[in-house]
């Protein structure tokens, strides 16, 4: 037998032996737990941007140019990625892609120096980017398939995760070391893989060349979401990876729970997503984005005029409830303006956000750097003000919005 061979006979095998209660054997169960895995990186990233800068020798200009590089890879995969997947299944892909984002990320966690860390999160935003599609993609084709809204009940599960590991990578990462904070992530991409591998179906999708590239299908709906989308993901970048900055900056004798901003921020967004559901059928997305998009505002404000630990927390919870239910609606609404192939539908309005989200990295460190952090949270605030411009001229065209369709 070729050595080679073994790892995967050892996963294999990992994945006969480890059970899975009857209760989570379905594939709502399965890509929920990819949602928590996704969690999981991105929380245990964002607690730990205080040890992870100063063992890669990275200031706020630094850091904010290398997030933009992450985040012009994360477009341009998920620009590819309904691509992908008109020739891969969902399941496939993510197998694939789940552990190799956990590896890359242990990478830029434990970098020394700059160089090490621009080219690992080169490459984490490529595979986090085209998880992110996939993921959602098979989400609202879970949701099509029960015939009622379960969406936002995902993206709960991402804002929870995120909650329990950027906190407990703060203590981590300042206590034992960067490495130790991947590890604990490391055992919630595991089991998002098992249940991936035993309870997702291999959906095939009949995807036509003209629904995946075609350049007819960006349509004005899908470009107006793809705009708001790329504002508001803006805003929700600069929350979580400089939550733990400000907060460490704001109380240094409190560096090793730094990490409470994005734990609240995610706590306050689950908190709403796993309800957020029934409000999507009762009030309708448009109506539910406007009134929450308004509550984010106050939020980002308040960061901007803050010079408080506490107070800080606070207003890191209240941009968690305020942004909770803005990228599930968003995302449910593109996918469904695709139904061949909703992959397609997601890359098409992600490739549109790239451009405010490429660029709020950078303007945002650059900020920090000149003027302050709370300042750069503070123009936040203006950035989402028009995001709600697009938002109501999204209102007055003909979007599919209907759940079951």
């Amino acid at each position: 037998m070729h050595q080679g061979t073994l790892p995967i006979l050892r996963f294999k095998l990992l994945l006969q032996i480890m059970t899975i209660p009857k209760f989570l054997a379905s594939p709502r169960a399965a890509i929920m737990a990819v949602f928590a895995a996704f969690g999981a990186i991105v929380g245990t990233f964002s607690g730990s941007v205080p040890q992870m800068m100063a063992g890669a020798n990275l200031t706020n200009t630094s850091y904010g140019l290398a997030i933009t590089l992450m985040t012009a890879t994360t477009v341009a995969s998920m620009a590819i990625s309904g691509s992908l997947a008109a020739r891969f299944s969902h399941r496939t892909l993510l197998l694939i892609l789940l552990p190799l984002a956990w590896v890359i990320y242990t990478g830029m966690l434990v970098a020394q120096s700059s160089l090490f860390f621009f080219i690992a999160a080169a490459l984490a935003g490529g595979v986090l980017g085209s998880i992110d599609v996939i993921m959602n993609a098979e989400g609202g084709a879970i949701e099509v398939d029960l015939k009622r809204p379960v969406y936002t009940a995902f993206h709960g599960s991402v804002s929870l995760s995120v909650a329990c590991f950027a906190i407990v990578s703060s203590i981590l990462s300042t206590e034992i070391g960067t490495w130790a904070s991947m590890a604990a992530a490391g055992i919630i991409v595991i089991i998002a893989m098992v249940m991936v591998q035993k309870y997702l179906p291999a959906r095939v999708l009949p995807v036509k060349k003209s629904v995946v590239g075609g350049v007819r299908h960006f349509t004005k709906p899908l470009i107006l979401i793809g705009i708001a989308a790329g504002l508001v993901i803006a805003c929700e970048i600069c929350a979580l990876f400089w939550s733990s900055k400000l907060l460490a900056d704001t109380a240094p004798q409190l560096a090793a729970i730094s990490g409470i901003g994005a734990a609240f921020f995610g706590l306050c967004n689950a908190s709403v997503r796993f309800f957020g559901d029934r409000l999507r059928a009762r009030f309708g997305e448009i109506n539910l984005m406007i009134s929450t998009m308004s509550v984010a505002i106050i939020g980002f404000a308040g960061l901007g005029l803050s010079t408080g630990f506490a107070a800080n927390v606070f207003f890191f919870a209240l941009t968690g409830f305020g942004l909770s239910l803005l990228c599930p609606c968003l995302f449910a609404m593109s996918s469904r303006e695709t139904p061949q192939n909703r992959a397609a539908g997601l890359s098409i309005s992600m490739l549109v956000a790239g451009v405010p989200r490429i660029i709020a990295p950078s303007a945002f460190g650059v900020m920090a750097q000149n003027y302050s952090t709370s300042a750069a949270f503070g123009a936040c605030a203006f950035v989402l003000v028009v995001a709600i411009i697009v938002i109501f001229t999204l209102s007055r065209q003909t979007v599919s919005i209907q759940i079951t369709q």
